[in-house]
């Protein structure tokens, strides 16, 4: 009787151990999921600091007030994620992508009204492409807690879509573009830079993906 009751405690264990590996492979986000949180977070620090340099060097209330509403937004949205983050083991990156930072670094060297137009520029094509990868991520996400975020986040970057675009194109709060000089020489076509910024977030997303070590199926 001792052999048979030892062999099947055995087997109990093995079985509970296979559950609870199943299960935490489970856990695991999916390529998706992954690549968005990455993406968002990037998306989050660029948005914050873009929020800090309007609230210094803006000459629009309207944009000085935008940049305090994305600081904020930003800020508390990139704290949960965060959070989404260490709980499922991925990896984010300390800084915005490169494209990013050529982006903010071009806001910052101009002052006034040239600020304010490439900045609501710059903002208008960001907004669209995180609003257009939130939504991706949350028709094709898997994992619960990310599709919860970026259910969450999705009206929050609709109404700074919205407050961007009624400020460039003559709304209640609306910024004379004008040209500035430098804001037409430097700005970048609204379609160009999204189109741009779209395809340097994947490649951020994938080379942060690439750099976690491959687990056990």
């Amino acid at each position: 009787m001792a052999l048979p009751r030892r062999t099947a405690i055995a087997g109990t264990l093995a079985l509970g151990a296979a559950l609870t590996f199943a299960g935490t492979a489970a856990a695991q986000p999916t390529a998706q999921d992954s690549g968005w949180i990455v993406v968002a977070h990037q998306s989050n620090l660029t948005e914050i600091a873009a929020g800090q340099a309007a609230q210094a060097k803006a000459s629009s209330a309207a944009v000085r007030d935008l940049g305090q509403m994305f600081v904020q937004d930003h800020t508390a949205m990139d704290a949960k994620l965060k959070s989404a983050a260490a709980q499922l083991n991925v990896d984010l990156p300390a800084a915005p992508n490169p494209t990013q930072q050529s982006q903010l670094k071009q806001a910052n060297s101009l002052s006034g009204s040239a600020f304010d137009a490439l900045w609501l520029q710059q903002q208008v094509a960001g907004h669209q492409m995180a609003l257009a990868a939130t939504k991706t991520e949350t028709a094709n996400g898997q994992d619960t807690t990310t599709l919860a975020l970026a259910r969450s986040a999705t009206p929050i970057i609709s109404h700074h879509l919205q407050e961007l675009l009624s400020a460039s194109s003559g709304g209640p709060t609306s910024v004379n573009a004008g040209t500035g000089g430098q804001a037409a020489d430097s700005s970048v076509p609204v379609g160009v830079g999204a189109a741009a910024l779209g395809l340097a977030l994947l490649a951020g997303a994938a080379s942060v993906l690439r750099r976690r070590p491959r687990r056990l199926a």
